[in-house]
């Protein structure tokens, strides 16, 4: 059984899938964001998360994009660490996939819990399914607690805190909201157990951080991704003040850009204001003028203080 590297703080920006207008594969799109990322202070970039429409994607096309993402981190900074989705109705198809995600590149695998046969998916099967993988995944597991893309599938804490005991299994990201969970996550975590709590949102980062968060995966980081990192270098220099009014102004445009519109809006967004996104795949269709419109508005707070950070 692997003992998992250590994935330590910061800020880990979730990235879409970039498709042509045909649905193939963009890399050239993929080759822009990933250079507009690196050399901003990010400690991460996960390719194939919800924000990667990675249900969207055959196995083969996921190897493929963790491939070429690591490639062109590995070109405009090394620093950053590769993280990919990796999840799937079964341990087995899971445990297939981090194999092929650490073929590929990737040096930590973000893992959903099962979740199709909801009547039968309690705690003690959680529990087995992620000890499973963790113990023949060859890369370490971030566990990946989204109860909005699991049919209500929300992990306990108290799971979490068993599982935080396993040596491949090295974090959480919380995208629950819950501040409680990680407040109790917090103070029973040691650091002997090599387990980082990760916020799911840049809307409440701050507050995750006051109480044992040691990072985020924010969509938000995409457009903003220095302000994100500000954030926390603000807060782990004593600044809470200014982390405060940092915090405050980021809430509304991560909900504009992330959340209001879903995957469709990050991508549209990210046309209008970075000059690439494309479209995302079918069933999802793309916001409405008036919709981007209304997104771009509200991001607006955001870029100001990433151009002032630059």
């Amino acid at each position: 059984m692997a003992v998992g590297t250590p994935l330590g703080r910061g800020v880990f920006v979730p990235i879409p899938t970039f498709f042509k207008d045909n649905e193939d594969l963009d890399f050239d799109a993929l080759e822009k964001h990933i250079q507009y990322l690196s050399n901003k202070g990010l400690a991460g970039i996960i390719f194939l998360g919800s924000m990667g429409e990675a249900v969207h994607l055959s196995d083969e096309e996921r190897r493929q994009v963790i491939s070429k993402g690591a490639e062109l981190v590995k070109k405009y900074d090394s620093s950053i660490k590769v993280l990919a989705g990796a999840s799937a109705g079964s341990a087995r198809h899971t445990i297939e996939l981090t194999k092929q995600a650490a073929d590929a590149g990737a040096e930590y695998v973000l893992v959903l819990p099962p979740s199709y046969y909801r009547g039968n998916v309690d705690s003690e099967a959680i529990e087995s399914f992620f000890t499973r993988v963790a113990d023949q995944s060859p890369v370490p597991v971030v566990i990946y607690n989204y109860p909005g893309v699991t049919q209500g599938v929300d992990i306990t804490v108290q799971s979490l805190a068993k599982l935080a005991k396993h040596p491949n299994i090295v974090g959480v990201k919380g995208t629950d909201g819950n501040i409680g969970k990680v407040g109790y996550l917090g103070a029973r975590i040691k650091p002997e157990d090599n387990f980082a709590l990760l916020a799911g949102s840049a809307d409440f980062f701050l507050p995750a951080l006051a109480v044992g968060a040691v990072g985020v995966v924010p969509g938000l980081g995409n457009v903003a991704p220095r302000a994100c990192v500000e954030v926390q270098r603000l807060f782990e220099s004593g600044k809470l003040a200014a982390a405060t009014q940092l915090q405050q102004q980021l809430v509304e445009p991560d909900d504009a850009l992330a959340r209001w519109y879903g995957n469709p809006g990050v991508k549209a967004g990210m046309n209008r204001v970075l000059g690439w996104g494309g479209l995302p795949r079918c069933p999802l269709r793309p916001p409405s003028d008036d919709q981007i419109d209304r997104i771009v508005q509200a991001v607006d707070t955001a870029l100001s203080i990433e151009k002032s950070l630059a």
